[in-house]
Formats: structure tokens, C-alpha cells, sequence
């Protein structure tokens, strides 16, 4: 809706004025006149009084959208500034906002002031920000659609199946198009319309769930063919329809169903469908019982519906700290910021990402343990890998996960996603940190998301896990020297160290000041006390020795980098590997592309990959970037491939690790 209309009715919002509000009195009458209600699930829509006054100038509907998604709450001024010019604001920027704000009060006749007596809408002024206050946040659309999203996510939970169904429906009802459908979204607003979509997929997928737990599956064949053909590759909508069409009787349909989305994830994305929509399929070709529907009892179950409750005291998982952490001042900071700073809000996500070895899940323990007391319903800590470094199964993490909050396994539903539901709906109104500590798959990670607003999720992964909605990516570089060589006096020790600083700075250049490598050389030198430290350094020196030397007591560098290095494609091995072979000088895009016989462009799309991979470092001094491989990794690209001879005559029999 781009043009102000003026005078004219807004009947999809008059059922937000009237909720909650006396009927057939001169107060009520009052209190819509002057009520401001706002729609965001769809073309921006304002109304004041029930007259539709929405803004058409692009920047003040940003202006305004922005404050109504943070109404109540302190819009900062370099949030607007961000909002509306990102990184290029005009020199007017702060006379442009306050311009802006002036106009919105001019237009919805608001006071820039709190107001005695009964509450108003008001638009205050705030040190740094500004503030829409409203008497309701469920005047605003997208409020009350969040607040129906819980609710029935309860009603699930507690098997009050119909009434989930009905309020789901209502809640999708307040959809009109797209969230912010016709406004200019910059970061911020781009980011709140992530997750409302997010969340509008995840309200219509548990309404359909509770309509097939109801028996409701031919009624729901005709949308989720429809849903399907939208998204092919979306693997949930294609099991319901799976479920409807088997249960419906049509089980040939619902097996070419999968032989379709089977193709589609092969062809398109080059994957295999995920356990849980397989084991569905061969549930299917068995004619498993499992599948039938459930009997529905004509009246309530006398045994109560299985429920969660927490285990006293709350889940406090999070490993212990290690002793001789060093460093990461700055991550840490922003870390906390992220998590606990006043700019958090709904869920907050941040995917902790890094080369192998440079001490990612040190620093998560070191980080969530410090901000411990901000998340009093406790702290879940998960290794997605099993003792055979295999992912795990979803169901089993996720059972896992529920045990930690009280539950008992026999009540864990079988289907992940209405175990997933389970958890979901335990952490709606609680306040959960959750650490999914080496993650691989983002297929894992749908599955395992808190809902709760006011909980955390930290993700650590080596490749940044692009697909996880509204995640903050915090990329860990390599140790300063100092802080490298505080490590190593830590382990091998301070007067040690401080008699042959010059050898521990060599030692840690030689060791690309990675927190694993550093380890194993202060392990190796607390176990020889006899040693100089220029002993090691001559020993590191040659680099046909050095990872014999940093594989010790268990600590495995060697191995550990070579695992990044098997994740890698053909095409990314032959471009890592030559630009390891140029003994670590840095070489712009059109000298690697001749290196290895590819053209300018598609040697950018590899080292790309590469670079996100945190394999290859990127130098951006001078006219024109450049590319090198660090010491370390280059050796790994040097040995070629794993189990050739180089590799056996380099690192020997190595350490178990």
C-alpha cells in the first residue's frame, strides 16, 4: 500500500482495536478514537481511530516500521541511521531522522511526552533513541500473531489437538502478503522479516501437523500439493504429504512423492534425503501399523498427557573451563554483547566458526560461562559427533536434550519433528542456552532451535553454517603473539619462556600461533625440562619435521587439519594444493588462475569457498587482493593426498588423537 488514504476504513484491523477493550461505553469510544493500531503481516497498513493514515514516503514508512517492531522499547539512533543508509548516511543523517519523527507525531497527532491518566499512544523522545509507546502490543499484527504462535504451540504440547489447530489457523489469518510487503527493509527490518516468515512457515506446518493428528488428512492432500510444488526441495511438507496420501489410501502417491523430492535434493543440491524422510519411506513400503492414525477417544484420555518438567537444579552442562585459556578479549566482549547486551532480542543465534585448532569450543566454554546467570532455566552443552566423529542422530540428540529438562525417554514422541516439537514447546517462555558444539549440517540444526525469546543458541562449526536463520557469524583469528607466547609460558613455563623470549616468538610464528599447536609444543617442552627452547625451534625449522613435532601427548595437529582438508572437492584440492606449492607467497586471482589452468572467475568462486573455510587467507593491501595459504595448512596441501608416501615419511607413526 504505497499512498496515505486518508479517511478511509481499515476493516482487517478493527478486530485488533476492539480486543480487549469495553463494549458500549463512552470510554471505549474514546479509547478507539484515538487508539493507533498497525499491520506489518503485509502491505504496511496505519490506522488511527480506525482511518487508515499510512505514510507513502518510502523512508518514513522504514522509519516507522522500525519503531513498530521495537514498540515499547528504545529505538536507537544509529539503528535508524543504519536502517535507512547503511553504510553511506548523509552528513544529515541525524536532522533527517529527527525530521522524520517529527512528521510521524504530526501525522498521528501523538504527544512527544508521557500523558497523565489513561494510557495513550505516544512517540517519546529518549537519550540516544526514540520510544512508540503503545497501551497494546497486540495492536500491532505481528505481536498477536506471535503471541497465537505460542499459545498453540501449548495447546499441542498438552494434546488439545483441535483447539492447536484452530488457533494456528487464527493466527495465519492475520497474513495479508508478506511481511512488510511494499517497504524498503534494510539490516535491521531484513532481519525481523527473516524470522516472521521463519515463523510463519514453522505456525503452518504445526497447524498441519494437528490437523493430521485430528484425521483431517484428505481435507489437507489439495494445500500441501501446493505447498510441494512450491518448495520441492522442503523436506517436511513433503512427509505430511507423504502421511496424508498414505493414509488416505493412495500409498502409491505418497511413494512417487518421495521418488520427487529424492530427485530434486540429488539434482538441485546434491544430497541424499534426510534419516528421518528415509525411514519414513521404508516405513511405507513395509505398510508399517506405525503409520495408521491413532484412534481418536470420543472423550478426554483419562491418563494426563505426558509432560515436561524441569529437573532441580535447572541443566548445567557447559564443560569446565580450561586453566590456561589466553586471550580473545574482543570476542568475547562482542560475544557477551550479542547474547546478554540491551540490543538482544527474540532469539539470539551465533555461529561460532574457525580453521581447525584455533580453539573454538575453548572459547564457547569460556564465553557461556560468564553469562551463565543470564539463562537461569539452564545451559545445554551437545556434541553433534559420536565416538566414530559421525554426526548424530538428530533423534538421539534431541532425546538427549529433553532428558537434560526433565523428561522421561519413554515420553520422547519416535517422529524427530514432534520430538523437536516437544522441545520447542518447553522452551517458549523459558530462558535457555543451548551450545551444539561441532556441527556439520544445517538438516541437524532445524531440528534443534529453542523458541523461546528469551533464549540463546551457539552453534560451532570450521564452515559457517550460512542456512541458520538470523545467526551472527564470529569468525576466531589466530592468537597475537604475546598471547601466544603467554600460552606457551603457561605450559611449559614463565621463566623458561622469559629467558628465550625470542625463541617463543619463533616458536610461535612456526606454530601460526594456533592454540592447539601451542599446546602440543608447551606439552612436549613441560615433558623434557632440559631443553632450550631454540632446540625446538631448530627442530620446528624444518618443515618435513615440524608435524612429527606437533604430534604429542595426544595432541593431534596434523590430523585435525587434514580432516578440513578431506571436506574439500576435487577442484578445491588442485587450487588449494598449487597455491601451496608457492612456498606461502601470496599471489593475486590471474596468477593462481594460471597456475592451475582455470580461468580469473572460476578460481574467485573456489578461493572464495576456500576462504570461508578458513583454508586460504585473503590480503586485501594493495590495489588487488592477494592469496596465501598459512604455514601450517600449506604442509597438509603439500603431503597431497592422505596416506601418500610424503605424508608417511613426514609424520611417522602418529600419536592417537
Amino acid at each position: 500500500m504505497q499512498n496515505r488514504h486518508n479517511g478511509a476504513e481499515a476493516p482487517s484491523l478493527l478486530p485488533l482495536q476492539l480486543a480487549g477493550r469495553p463494549a458500549g461505553t463512552q470510554h471505549a469510544h474514546d479509547e478507539l478514537a484515538g487508539a493507533i493500531t498497525l499491520g506489518l503481516l503485509g502491505p504496511l497498513l496505519l490506522a488511527r481511530g480506525g482511518k487508515v493514515v499510512t505514510p507513502s514516503a518510502p523512508k518514513l514508512r522504514q522509519v516507522l516500521s522500525l519503531l513498530a517492531v521495537q514498540a515499547n522499547s528504545v529505538t536507537r539512533v544509529d539503528q535508524l541511521v543504519e536502517e535507512l543508509w547503511e553504510e553511506s548516511p548523509p552528513q544529515s543523517a541525524l536532522t533527517t531522522v529527527q525530521t522524520y519523527i517529527y512528521q510521524l507525531r504530526k501525522l498521528l497527532k501523538l504527544d512527544d511526552k508521557p500523558t497523565g491518566g489513561r494510557a495513550t499512544p505516544t512517540l517519546l523522545s529518549h537519550p540516544g533513541g526514540y520510544i512508540l509507546q503503545l497501551p497494546a502490543l497486540d495492536d500491532i499484527d505481528a505481536n498477536r500473531f506471535e503471541a497465537l504462535a505460542r499459545r498453540g504451540r501449548a495447546e499441542l504440547l498438552a494434546q488439545r489437538t483441535e483447539a492447536a489447530s484452530d488457533t494456528f489457523r487464527e493466527a495465519l489469518s492475520l497474513w495479508r502478503g508478506g511481511f512488510l510487503e511494499g517497504v524498503s527493509t534494510g539490516p535491521l527490518l531484513y532481519s525481523h522479516t527473516t524470522r516472521l516468515d521463519e515463523l510463519r512457515r514453522t505456525v503452518l506446518a504445526l497447524r498441519i501437523e494437528a490437523d493430521l493428528q485430528l484425521g483431517r488428512h484428505q481435507e489437507i492432500i489439495g494445500e500441501l500439493t501446493s505447498l510441494v510444488s512450491g518448495e520441492p526441495t522442503r523436506e517436511d511438507f513433503s512427509a505430511k504429504l507423504m502421511i496424508a496420501l498414505y493414509r488416505s489410501g493412495r500409498r502409491a502417491d505418497a511413494l512417487g512423492v518421495y521418488q520427487r523430492i529424492r530427485t530434486a535434493l540429488v539434482d538441485e543440491l546434491g544430497l541424499d534425503p534426510a534419516q528421518e524422510l528415509q525411514r519414513l519411506h521404508q516405513l511405507m513400503l513395509e505398510a508399517d501399523p506405525e503409520l495408521d492414525l491413532p484412534g481418536v477417544p470420543a472423550a478426554p484420555p483419562r491418563q494426563p498427557a505426558p509432560t515436561v518438567h524441569i529437573a532441580h537444579p535447572a541443566p548445567a552442562q557447559l564443560p569446565a573451563e580450561i586453566p590456561d585459556f589466553v586471550g580473545r578479549h574482543q570476542e568475547i566482549d562482542r560475544f557477551t554483547r550479542l547474547l546478554t547486551g540491551p540490543d538482544a532480542q527474540g532469539l539470539r543465534v551465533i555461529n561460532v566458526v574457525g580453521r581447525p585448532g584455533i580453539g573454538k569450543s575453548t572459547f564457547v566454554v569460556r564465553a557461556t560461562r560468564a553469562i551463565r546467570a543470564h539463562f537461569p532455566d539452564g545451559q545445554l552443552y551437545v556434541d553433534l559427533t559420536g565416538g566414530d566423529g559421525r554426526p548424530m542422530p538428530t533423534r538421539h540428540v534431541l532425546i538427549g536434550m529433553l532428558k537434560a529438562i526433565g523428561a522421561d525417554e519413554a515420553d520422547v514422541p519416535h517422529s524427530v519433528a514432534e520430538a523437536a516439537l516437544m522441545f520447542r514447546s518447553w522452551t517458549a517462555d523459558r530462558r535457555l542456552l543451548v551450545v551444539l558444539d561441532k556441527a556439520s549440517s544445517t538438516d541437524t540444526l532445524r531440528h534443534l532451535f529453542p523458541s523461546g525469546s528469551g533464549c540463546a543458541l551457539v552453534v560451532v562449526s570450521r564452515m559457517p553454517m550460512d542456512a541458520l536463520s538470523g545467526a551472527v557469524r564470529l569468525r576466531l583469528p589466530a592468537l597475537s603473539v604475546a598471547e601466544s607466547v603467554q600460552l606457551l609460558a603457561n605450559t611449559a613455563g614463565e621463566n623458561r619462556v622469559s629467558q628465550e623470549l625470542d625463541a617463543a616468538e619463533r616458536l610461535a610464528e612456526l606454530s601460526d600461533r594456533l592454540p592447539l599447536a601451542l599446546r602440543a609444543i608447551g606439552a612436549k617442552l613441560a615433558g623434557r625440562p632440559g631443553w632450550h627452547l631454540s632446540r625446538m625451534v631448530a627442530r620446528m625449522t624444518d618443515e618435513r619435521n615440524r608435524m612429527n613435532e606437533l604430534s604429542y601427548a595426544g595432541f593431534d595437529v596434523f590430523g585435525r587439519l587434514a580432516e578440513a582438508y578431506q571436506t574439500l572437492s576435487a577442484r578445491q584440492r588442485w587450487v588449494f594444493r598449487r597455491l601451496a606449492a608457492a612456498d606461502g607467497e601470496p599471489l593475486t586471482t590471474e596468477e593462481i588462475a594460471e597456475r592451475v589452468s582455470m580461468s580469473p572467475s572460476a578460481v574467485q568462486t573456489v578461493l572464495d569457498e576456500l576462504v570461508d573455510a578458513d583454508l586460504v587467507e585473503e590480503l586485501l593491501e594493495g590495489d588487488e587482493p592477494r592469496h596465501h595459504v598459512p604455514a601450517l595448512i600449506r604442509l597438509v596441501g603439500l603431503s597431497g593426498m592422505l596416506g601418500s608416501s610424503w605424508w608417511r615419511n613426514t609424520t611417522g607413526q602418529r600419536s592417537p588423537g
